[in-house]
C-alpha cells in the first residue's frame, strides 16, 4: 500500500513543484504581469490546443472509443455539471465565480494525471479503457467549460446570446484542436494499408516535420501552464473566497469519485456497464483527479474569476495526493481493484 501512495505522490508533487517554481520567479521579479498574461494566451492558443489534437491523435482508430464509454461518461458529467450548478448557485452570489464552480465539479486533469494513474493502477488494460474515455470525456469538459464560462462571465447585464456562445465554442483553440483529432481519426479509416498492415500515409511519420512541432508545442503546454499558475497565485486571496474554495475542494476530491463510481455500480447492476478492475481504475482517474490544470487557462481568457481558479488547482492538486490514496485503499481493500 505504500507503493500506492508514493505513486500518488510522485503523480501530484511534480506538479506542485513546478508551480512552486513559478511562484519564486514572480516573487524575484522575473515575471511581470504583462509578460504572464502573453505567456498565458500563448500556452492557450498554441499549446494547450497542440496537446488536445495529440491527445485523440494518438488513439490508433476511432473504435477505441466504445459507446458504453461514451454515454457512461456523458451521463455522469452531467450529474456533476449538475451539482456544480447547484452549489454555484447555493454557494456564491458573484457570477463570475459561478462558471469556475461549474467547471470544477466536472473537470478533472483527466489528460495527464488520470490516464497515467489508470495505466499505474489496471496496467495495459487500465490504459486501454481511459484512452477509449479520454476522448469523450476531454469534448465534454471542454465544450461545456466554454459554456458556463461565457453564461457566466463578468459582463452580469449582458443577455445570454446562443450564437455567440455557439461561436466561441466553434473558435475556442482546445475544441479546434479536438476537432483536428477526430478529422485525422476518421480519415485514418480510409487510408490503406501495405502488405503488413501499416498505413501507407501516416502524418507522424510522412509529415514528421510538422508532426514533430505539434509534439513539441503540446509538451511545452503542462508544464508551462503549471508554472504560469504558480506565478498567478495570490494567497492573500485565499481569505475573501474560502467558501468557495471549501465547496470546490470537496466537490472535486470527495463528491465527484463517491458520484461517479456510485452512478458506475448502479449501471453494472442495472446491466447496462460493466465494472472490470481496467474500467474501475480509469474512472479513479476520471473522477478523483485535481482540477485540470487548463481550467485556470481559459478562466482568464473567457472572463471567469481566474484568481478562483488558480486556487482551485492549487489546493485540489495537494489534497489529492491525500484523497486519491484513500480511494485507491478503499477499492483494493474491497478486492475491486
Amino acid at each position: 500500500m505504500f507503493d500506492t501512495f508514493l505513486y500518488a505522490f510522485n503523480a501530484v508533487t511534480p506538479m506542485l513543484l513546478l508551480m512552486l517554481l513559478g511562484w519564486w520567479m514572480k516573487a524575484i521579479h522575473f515575471f511581470d504581469d504583462s509578460l504572464l498574461k502573453k505567456m498565458n494566451s500563448f500556452t492557450f492558443r498554441f499549446g494547450i490546443s497542440c496537446m488536445m489534437f495529440r491527445n485523440i491523435y494518438t488513439l490508433s482508430s476511432l473504435r477505441e472509443i466504445h459507446l458504453d464509454s461514451i454515454w457512461f461518461v456523458l451521463v455522469s458529467c452531467l450529474a456533476l455539471t449538475g451539482m456544480g450548478v447547484a452549489e454555484a448557485h447555493l454557494f456564491t452570489d458573484r457570477r463570475n465565480r459561478r462558471g469556475i464552480m461549474i467547471q470544477n465539479s466536472f473537470r478533472s486533469n483527466f489528460a495527464i494525471i488520470g490516464t497515467t494513474l489508470a495505466f499505474s493502477l489496471g496496467g495495459a488494460a487500465g490504459g486501454a479503457v481511459s484512452a477509449s474515455m479520454q476522448a469523450p470525456a476531454i469534448i465534454y469538459y471542454n465544450v461545456v467549460a466554454v459554456l458556463c464560462l461565457t453564461i457566466y462571465s463578468d459582463k452580469p447585464d449582458r443577455a445570454v446570446d446562443v450564437a455567440g456562445i455557439l461561436k466561441t465554442i466553434a473558435v475556442n483553440p482546445m475544441i479546434l484542436g479536438q476537432v483536428a483529432g477526430l478529422l485525422c481519426l476518421a480519415a485514418r479509416e480510409f487510408i490503406p494499408r501495405d502488405a503488413q498492415g501499416a498505413l501507407v500515409f501516416s502524418l507522424s511519420r510522412d509529415l514528421a516535420f510538422l508532426y514533430s512541432a505539434v509534439e513539441s508545442l503540446a509538451d511545452l503546454a503542462s508544464p508551462m501552464i503549471l508554472i504560469l499558475l504558480g506565478a498567478r497565485v495570490n494567497f492573500s486571496a485565499v481569505k475573501d473566497m474560502k467558501k468557495e474554495l471549501a465547496v470546490g475542494v470537496v466537490q472535486r476530491l470527495v463528491l465527484a469519485p463517491a458520484v461517479g463510481l456510485g452512478m458506475a455500480f448502479l449501471a453494472q447492476a442495472l446491466g447496462l456497464f460493466a465494472v472490470t478492475p481496467a474500467v474501475l481504475s480509469a474512472l479513479v482517474g476520471m473522477y478523483g483527479s485535481p482540477v485540470a490544470s487548463a481550467s485556470a487557462v481559459m478562466a482568464e481568457e473567457m472572463g471567469g474569476d481566474a484568481e478562483l481558479a488558480r486556487q482551485y488547482i492549487v489546493w485540489t492538486s495537494a489534497f489529492s495526493m491525500g484523497t486519491l490514496f484513500l480511494w485507491i485503499f478503499l477499492l483494493r481493500t474491497v478486492h475491486l481493484l
